[in-house]
């Protein structure tokens, strides 16, 4: 443990200034709270450091006791932490993370397929709030999805709020990204049968519950925009298109919230799709 006692100290100079940077640049990730950071603990990222309050540090020091290398501790008064924002949003436990490349998308659900015979993934080209990313995360992974697949100019699924709304689930799921993700899509689907399901919002999509609507055994649940969508050339390339039925005087959901619903109803079908 290494006692802290101003905020101009080096040590935690990557504590500083956490709204006007961009960790995904700096190549680490950062987590808020207890919990999160416990999940960090257990995931296979490489631990840059621990900053706790006094209250936190035995806790987290017995953790940390069999963890080779071992990062270090910081530890300061909860009056000093909480001056990094201006409240004390972290309840007292921040950590950092080194992030790790994400594999590519082609590879991903390649070794999947030589070792399942059924498995669905969940695609997101272009999610642009990482609240609601957060939210798809946590949902992919308690429904048994196999991984999430980003295009490159997507929210960042390792960002502050989007590891808060996961729960840390971003630690754990498999994620894989692309520079072309319909392209790499479009070429799995030849190469180990795999099927795209477009999740719309028009009223010509197939309601998802059965018996209107059998889930691919190899399929992927591909996810629009928050705001516009999935573009025509997606829905062009996809096998189907699904929509979620709702009362006449409403049009849509949030796309985390109807995320949640379309993917209860494939993990009921697909039994064997855990990860």
């Amino acid at each position: 443990m290494q006692l802290i006692t101003t905020l101009d100290d080096e040590r935690v100079a990557s504590y500083r200034n956490l709204r006007e940077r961009r960790l995904r640049d700096e190549g680490i990730f950062i987590t808020e709270g207890a919990l999160l950071a416990q999940r960090l603990l257990q995931s296979h990222f490489e631990i840059e450091s621990l900053f706790v309050t006094e209250e936190n540090a035995t806790s987290f020091a017995e953790q940390l006791q069999n963890r080779a290398p071992l990062p270090p501790l910081y530890v300061a008064k909860a009056s000093l932490l909480r001056q990094i924002v201006g409240f004390d949003f972290h309840r007292g436990v921040l950590a950092i993370g080194k992030r790790l490349p994400f594999p590519d998308v082609i590879s991903a659900i390649s070794k999947t397929a030589c070792s399942a015979s059924s498995f669905a993934f969940i695609a997101c080209p272009h999610t642009e709030t990482s609240e609601n990313l957060g939210l798809i995360v946590r949902s992919a992974l308690a429904f048994g999805i196999r991984g999430l697949l980003l295009s490159n100019d997507g929210a960042d699924p390792l960002s502050r709020r989007c590891l808060r709304q996961s729960m840390g689930s971003a630690l754990t799921l498999p994620i894989a990204r692309s520079a072309d993700l319909l392209q790499d899509l479009v070429a799995l689907r030849q190469s180990v049968g795999l099927q795209l399901v477009a999740a719309v919002a028009q009223s010509d999509g197939k309601p998802i519950a059965l018996p209107q609507f059998t889930w691919p055994q190899r399929s992927v649940l591909i996810l629009g925009n928050e705001y516009q969508g999935l573009e025509k050339a997606w829905l062009d390339k996809c096998d189907f298109q699904v929509t979620i039925p709702l009362a006449p005087d409403h049009d849509s959901l949030n796309v985390a919230v109807a995320t949640g619903v379309l993917l209860y109803h494939m993990s009921s079908q697909l039994t064997n799709n855990r990860l």
